[in-house]
């Protein structure tokens, strides 16, 4: 798990792992910055629907859930394949694979992961151009710091920072050699407003729901779950206006788990972590 300070942009609190014991004699492995896995559907907001609402594309944009094994089979043509129509915030809620692969189709794999490597997600290779990055489908994969990373840019409304927790470094004489990197910027304001606000919507009727946010805090809150093929990963990456926490569950040796989902252990995960940051903090929201 990775927590953000918004304001700052640093990285507050890592979690690499269930158990930290014997650090003292042993380097242990960090999972939260050295581990990289798939992302799934978490990857969506970053790769493919705030792209594409700086494409053109809108909350009420008709889109249409196509079946992906009938689009990767060889000479399909993609354009010409349909499905269940809703709007694309409803499929963004629902976590519908068939819309962010077509999607991605449309604004093209070079144009999404443009965005992903501004961000400085070290790990994205030239086989990762292809269409299942749509569904966070990636050779290597990410970590929870570069997820938390881009979740912030979001809340930041489109500004990235690099995710470190350096805040100074002096020398033998106390002279301060640490210099913040300046904000980049990577998506337009307009569109990562527009993507919490969409994402707030799968807290409140998408695939995080039976997190019962709503029931714990009054702060707005907005999320992505993730969960890769056969519950291998599970990922919750959410925001409140304070605080951006990316999680992971899953074994570092992949294995099917029954019940791992984003929405079951990651999002309980977030939530606890959440809730204790944002404790005694004021009502506020999203800029």
């Amino acid at each position: 798990m990775t927590a953000i300070d918004n304001m700052t942009g640093k990285v507050i609190a890592l979690v690499g792992g269930r158990s930290q014991e014997n650090l003292n004699n042993v380097y242990g492995l960090n999972r939260a910055y050295q581990s990289y896995r798939q992302p799934g559907s978490a990857f969506k907001p970053l790769a493919v629907y705030t792209p594409a609402l700086m494409f053109g594309y809108t909350p009420e944009t008709t889109v249409y859930d196509i079946d992906v094994k009938t689009a990767q089979k060889p000479g399909v043509d993609i354009s010409g394949l349909s499905g269940a129509a809703m709007p694309l915030r409803n499929a963004v809620e629902q976590s519908k694979n068939g819309v962010a692969y077509s999607v991605f189709y449309d604004i093209k794999p070079s144009y999404g992961l443009d965005f992903i490597t501004d961000m400085k997600f070290d790990k994205i290779v030239p086989q990762d151009y292809t269409l299942s990055a749509a569904l966070g489908g990636l050779t290597y994969g990410a970590t929870t710091v570069q997820m938390a990373g881009g979740y912030c840019t979001l809340v930041n409304q489109g500004e990235y920072r690099d995710p470190s927790c350096l805040v100074s470094l002096k020398d033998s004489n106390g002279k301060e050699l640490y210099q913040e990197e300046e904000p980049k910027r990577v998506y337009d304001a307009q569109a990562s407003s527009t993507m919490l606000d969409i994402l707030k919507g799968v807290l409140t009727n998408g695939t995080a729901r039976s997190m019962k946010w709503s029931e714990s805090s009054a702060l707005p809150a907005a999320g992505k779950t993730g969960t890769t093929n056969g519950s291998k990963d599970g990922w919750f990456c959410g925001v409140t206006p304070y605080y951006t926490v990316s999680v992971w569950v899953g074994y570092d040796t992949p294995k099917t788990l029954d019940n791992l989902y984003g929405a079951t252990y990651p999002a309980g995960i977030w939530k606890d972590a959440m809730l204790y940051l944002t404790q005694g903090t004021g009502i506020i929201d999203f800029n």
